[in-house]
């Protein structure tokens, strides 16, 4: 007696007296290997898998009519009447062949140049892969675009000396000076200066007005301090720093007014960075197209280690992060994420924050496409991001601005999941059918703002704030992105491209 129980499973109940009644049950898996030997042992024959009698359908790759019937055939019901109009007319070039899935038909339709379709699949588009894979190599998404032709009259003469101009000019390896920062922006002087006048405001020493603040900031990222001490212990002893910054005065700073009047000028930062964003517009630095997203954790000064009274960190305002790097190890610590969006030109951000590290991938990616583009004047046509946010209210959230998510799906996710050819996953529900052929194009343009990152960690040694609380946090971001907007800035009015997001460029002092 042979009882089918599931799919891959079978009882064999053999029974061994008619008069005693005794019988074995033998349970089998056919889905192993163990299984088929003991299949083979019992019935001394080998299994044979069911015969797969599905129809192929072969369309021939110079079928010139085939685009104009795609839609009305596959994605409409039609009748039979119209199904003879459009591929039984003799006059017809459209032909459609039905073969058995034999082994001879196999081998000949892998050796012609056929697209071999099965019968169950619903959109042919999605099945021509050696032709898509051409046309593929035809579109040029726009990674990045040449930005407008600068003259060294418009910015730099009367402003920098001869010799910087035809360095800059001639020489691929000078990458400038701090204060070329300074000079070619002097949006940068008047906003602060406007500020404090507006307070009312006026600081015991010349070094600690908001402009002068503001650069001394400024150049601690620019120079990769890690810490506020030993910044201002250099400053206070080297002159070439003051001169640098066109600081006359000698007087010495404190830690503590330093930290005071930098907070000060906080509120207004965000302000300024917009003002920087709207100019690399006009300047064709940021194109708007395409908006990438990642967050990046760095730690804050902080133990990491809760009080027992209290049950709080010493920093209240920041979170536990945990993060598995690969299959042994583990990121973990204490500190904010740095939430940013990124243009896929020349890697410029757009919007940032900082939030707490401990939240999740899904809430902190969908308050900041509501905050930025509540507050942003443009919106992009793509929204890229790894697999982090990966859920339907992230993707739902982003087309309700009018903007298609890219947003790559995990492996193990369910429903209508497209899969590129780098084996990275997306949901087809979210992206239109016309953009499902580019999504391994498209999200190839992710590593933009990982390049971003990499330079705020690298380049500018921030990965670890020196101070505790958000307000701080959030400055320390603003501050990193502001130097990266005004960096670009600086290399465009020099006319050096390959300045653009350098790091390291404008970094050496003018001794």
């Amino acid at each position: 007696m042979i009882k089918i129980v599931g799919k891959g499973y079978k009882y064999f109940l053999l029974q061994l007296s008619d008069f005693l009644e005794i019988t074995k049950t033998i349970v089998v898996s056919l889905k192993s290997v163990e299984g088929r030997k003991k299949y083979e042992k019992i019935f001394g024959r080998k299994f044979e898998d069911k015969k797969d009698n599905s129809r192929i359908l072969t369309v021939h790759v110079n079928q010139s009519t085939l685009a104009s019937f795609i839609g009305n055939f596959f994605e409409k019901t039609i009748c039979i009447t119209t199904f003879k109009d459009h591929f039984l007319f003799k006059n017809s070039k459209f032909k459609i062949m039905f073969l058995k899935s034999d082994k001879k038909n196999k081998k000949k339709a892998e050796n012609s140049r056929h697209c071999v379709i099965s019968t169950y699949q619903r959109v042919l588009s999605d099945f021509f892969e050696d032709i898509i894979n051409v046309l593929k190599r035809k579109i040029n998404v726009p990674y990045k675009v040449k930005p407008l032709i600068v003259k060294s009259k418009d910015y730099m003469e009367n402003v920098l000396p001869l010799s910087q101009i035809l360095a800059f000019q001639n020489l691929k390896k000078f990458r400038g000076y701090l204060r070329n920062i300074f000079e070619l922006n002097p949006s940068l002087g008047s906003y602060f200066n406007d500020i404090q006048v507006s307070m009312g405001y006026k600081p015991q020493l010349e070094e600690l007005s908001f402009n002068n603040i503001f650069k001394l900031e400024l150049s601690r990222c620019k120079l990769g301090y890690s810490n506020l001490e030993s910044f201002i212990r250099d400053y206070n002893q080297n002159q070439a720093l003051r001169n640098e910054l066109k600081i006359k005065s000698g007087e010495k700073i404190t830690l503590s007014s330093y930290r005071r009047n930098l907070k000060m000028i906080y509120p207004y930062l965000d302000t300024y960075a917009e003002l920087l964003i709207q100019e690399c517009r006009n300047l064709n630095l940021i194109g708007d197209k395409i908006w990438i997203w990642d967050r990046r954790f760095f730690e804050c000064n902080c133990s990491g280690l809760k009080n027992k009274e209290t049950g709080q960190l010493s920093d209240p305002d920041a979170g536990h992060y945990v993060k598995k790097t690969g299959k042994f190890s583990v990121l973990s610590g204490t500190g904010y994420t740095d939430t940013c969006i990124v243009d896929s030109w020349w890697g410029l951000p757009v919007y940032w924050d900082a939030v707490n590290a401990s939240k999740n991938d899904n809430t902190i990616f969908q308050d900041t496409i509501n905050q930025c583009m509540k507050s942003a004047t443009e919106k992009p046509f793509f929204v890229i991001a790894d697999a982090g946010p990966d859920s339907h209210l992230s993707n739902e959230t982003v087309i309700e601005k009018g903007v298609i998510p890219v947003i790559a799906a995990r492996a193990n996710s369910v429903g209508n999941i497209l899969k590129t050819e780098k084996g990275n996953h997306f949901r087809a529900q979210y992206v239109p059918r016309i953009y499902h052929k580019l999504l391994g194009k498209l999200y190839n343009i992710r590593t933009t703002v990982e390049r971003k990152n990499s330079n705020d960690v690298v380049g500018y040694n921030r990965s670890k704030t020196p101070t505790r609380g958000s307000e701080w946090a959030k400055i320390y971001v603003s501050i990193s992105n502001i130097a990266a907007l005004l960096t670009a800035l600086t290399a465009f009015k020099v006319g050096r491209h390959d300045l653009i997001r350098a790091p390291g460029a404008f970094r050496r002092l003018n001794i």
